[in-house]
């Protein structure tokens, strides 16, 4: 990121969704690449939250959007071989 976030978790849970939404929005144009790189920044977020204002849903979605990538690249790489 070119600038730093506020350290406003609601703020940075947001910002999460954002990244999340474009991860879907990634794999369904199949920019595969692209999609791990905003789930990355995604996850990478989430992890600076201060310490007590984590959010289980949205902890639960970035781990199913992790599964659906995975799945989508194994999908790919077996197309490869």
């Amino acid at each position: 990121m070119s600038f730093p976030l506020p350290r406003d978790a609601d703020f940075i849970k947001e910002v999460v969704g954002f990244w999340l939404d474009d991860v879907d929005d990634r794999i369904q144009i199949n920019q595969l690449k692209d999609a791990e790189h905003s789930w990355r920044t995604a996850n990478d977020l989430y992890l600076t939250l201060p310490p007590g204002t984590g959010d289980m849903e949205l902890e639960n979605r970035i781990f199913a959007t992790r599964v659906k990538l995975d799945k989508r690249l194994d999908t790919t790489n077996a197309n490869n071989l």
